[in-house]
């Protein structure tokens, strides 16, 4: 009888939870998209660097903006979700102190383009309408990237790249660095945005670690997040966290015969990030940092030299249904 009794209690209760809606993932900020979603995601980051030297300050910057169109293909047991990412749109712009054309240089021809800017540009325009493949779990994490390093190869192929600015590497690497699958890999993952496996209510907080560069300029950002609001089927989100950057990223490795030259850059960043509740696809979201720091070399007959360094940068995320 006391057997009976509890089977029926225990029955009662299971229908009761099941009745009331009781749901084990109520909170938790999984990303399930549906199966043929179409989504674009507009993307662009900024950076901008002062160097003060003899009383003397240069200021650099450069800046990069994407679009994408995302569908999904396909979604696991398991909810992970693979991606169609065609790249719609892709430009990039830097900012020196010359203005115009170079000095005329001794054996060096003169040239309005001193950086490979301009060929730079025109070579990414290769890289419009092509794709790659984003395979995403259900935190957000992006699990595998195929396909972009191919397209920045296609790129390379078309650059051309002005004598004056010969550097000690191919445009391969070049490219590869810029928009290949790593560098494809951290962009995603920003679109993405990873978050935790649990129920998440006002106030609760979690960290996490990314890396927004890539080879040509690496950024490391390591924050607290913090849940604000649910609001009209919202989530809102805060950050606060220690950004690092190297503007010249590995490209310092391949300029052998230089002095020794390293950079070093931290400093604080806050961001804001919201998420629609019922699919996990982030809206939109901003990242800003104040990053200070400097640059050593060790030079012949001089040294150690370091040079202070100041650098801002932003980065923003927007994306709404196709």
């Amino acid at each position: 009888m006391h057997a009976r009794t509890t089977g029926i209690v225990f029955t009662f209760a299971i229908v009761l939870a099941l009745g009331s809606g009781c749901n084990p993932d109520k909170n938790k900020l999984y990303f399930k998209p549906q199966q043929g979603a179409k989504r674009v995601v507009d993307m662009e980051v900024a950076m901008n660097t002062s160097i003060t030297n003899v009383g003397t300050t240069m200021s650099f910057g450069n800046s990069t903006a994407y679009t994408f169109d995302l569908t999904v293909k396909q979604i696991d047991d398991s909810g992970t979700a693979t991606f169609d990412a065609v790249i719609r749109s892709l430009s990039a712009e830097m900012t020196t102190p010359f203005s115009g054309r170079m000095p005329q240089i001794p054996g060096m021809p003169g040239t309005d383009d001193p950086f490979g800017m301009k060929a730079m540009q025109s070579a990414l325009k290769t890289a419009e309408g092509q794709s790659f493949t984003v395979k995403v779990n259900k935190l957000g994490q992006v699990t595998e990237i195929s396909g972009a390093d191919a397209i920045a190869e296609k790129a390379a192929a078309d650059y051309k790249m002005p004598e004056i600015a010969k550097l000690p590497m191919t445009a391969e690497d070049i490219f590869v660095a810029t928009i290949g699958d790593q560098s494809m890999k951290n962009l995603m993952q920003a679109v993405f945005a990873a978050r935790p496996d649990k129920k998440l209510n006002i106030g609760d907080t979690w960290q996490e670690k990314l890396s927004l560069g890539n080879a040509a300029s690496e950024v490391n950002w390591d924050a607290t997040y913090t849940l604000k609001e649910r609001s009209s089927g919202t989530v809102s989100v805060e950050n606060v966290g220690q950004v690092s950057l190297n503007p010249a990223g590995n490209f310092l490795k391949k300029f052998g015969d230089m002095p020794e030259l390293k950079t070093e850059m931290s400093g604080q960043g806050t961001g804001t990030m919201r998420f629609d509740e019922a699919s996990g696809w982030l809206v939109e979201s901003t990242i800003t940092a104040n990053v200070p720091g400097n640059m050593s070399m060790t030079v012949p007959q001089m040294g150690s030299v370091s040079i202070p360094m100041d650098t801002s940068y932003k980065a923003t995320v927007k994306s709404y249904p196709s």
